[in-house]
């Protein structure tokens, strides 16, 4: 809704959300997001929003009205007029780009201590206190409360998510107060722009791809030879998909791609090659892999499970492939 707000715009509208567009850029089966999204709209009206200023507190609800069109698969939300002054000034500067980025997080600290470092980030350093951070992230008083727990459960992985998924990285000094960490020195820096998202016009799912002989030096990574193996027959000479496989094995590294194809194998009905893409872009397969993973009560998984297979035969298939690949064989 944010990034509907257009630069010129002097007051709210409703801003119409597609249920299915929105189950696509959540990575939800489309039947489950029609089903919840009455509750989950419900909930939103009820859910209180509090901004402190100096001389008040303002206690406001983020939508003060949500409407459904039968059978169209759209629903109108409207602000609460109360944040006027604190979205429209945004001027439009809140792009459906970076709110992406923003909901791909996966911890609720990475998301606060993104908004905490982007405020300084031009200024390269910050030294914020420990309790202060704390409290900014939200946690509980007695939740971490040793800082070697604050740093393995907090610290050190919205840093990891931060590297890979934000436009800022940062390094961190530990100062001490005696003999305990009292404050956190943050030294921030912009990333490198990334490379370019890839095109998501679907016209061009047909066509066939043959590397040229530069590509073909690049595809003899073996990581790359293995994710081609995950993919589909019918999908591997598609020029998309080449460079999906390229592109995000280079940013992202093995394991990421990996659970992504192996998503998109189990999920996309339409345009694999498209599917693929945002999977990739969003890292749909994220909680999929989580929960594929997760080991049952009082039993093992095999081999083939713990690596995202629907089947040993499936499994056995691929392994037969990457090692006929490893003798420069191509199996069909």
């Amino acid at each position: 809704m944010i990034a509907k707000i257009q630069p010129d715009d002097c007051d709210f509208k409703p801003y119409r959300i597609s249920v299915s567009e929105l189950a696509d850029f959540l990575g939800v089966d489309k039947n489950s997001a029609y089903r919840e999204c009455r509750k989950i709209t419900k909930s939103l009206l009820t859910r209180v929003l509090e901004i402190y200023e100096p001389d008040r507190l303002l206690q406001t609800s983020w939508v003060s009205s949500a409407e459904y069109v039968n059978g169209s698969g759209i629903v109108n939300l409207s602000f609460d007029p109360l944040l006027k002054p604190y979205l429209l000034k945004l001027k439009g500067n809140f792009t459906s780009c970076k709110l992406e980025m923003l909901l791909s997080f996966k911890s609720q600290y990475t998301m606060r201590m993104y908004t905490l470092l982007k405020q300084y980030g031009w200024r390269k350093e910050r030294e914020i206190e420990l309790h202060e951070i704390r409290e900014i992230l939200g946690l509980r008083k007695d939740l971490y409360t040793e800082y070697s727990n604050f740093k393995l459960n907090v610290l050190l992985p919205t840093q990891k998510e931060l590297s890979e998924k934000s436009d800022l990285t940062f390094e961190f000094d530990e100062i001490k107060n005696g003999r305990r960490v009292g404050a956190i020195r943050f030294l921030i820096s912009p990333k490198p722009a990334s490379a370019p998202l890839l095109p998501s016009d679907e016209t061009h799912d047909d066509r066939t791809f043959t590397p040229e002989p530069s590509a073909v030096d690049r595809l003899s990574d073996l990581s790359v030879q293995d994710l081609l193996l995950l993919v589909p027959q019918q999908h591997r000479n598609k020029k998309t998909v080449f460079t999906a496989l390229e592109v995000f094995s280079k940013r992202h590294g093995f394991d990421y791609v990996k659970r992504n194809i192996l998503y998109s194998n189990a999920k996309a009905d339409k345009s694999y090659a498209g599917f693929l893409n945002n999977a990739l872009k969003a890292d749909w397969g994220y909680d999929w892999d989580l929960e594929h993973n997760a080991l049952p009560k009082n039993k093992a998984l095999e081999v083939w499970e713990r690596n995202g297979f629907a089947s040993s035969r499936e499994y056995d298939n691929f392994m037969y492939k990457k090692q006929m690949a490893n003798y420069g064989l191509v199996i069909e």
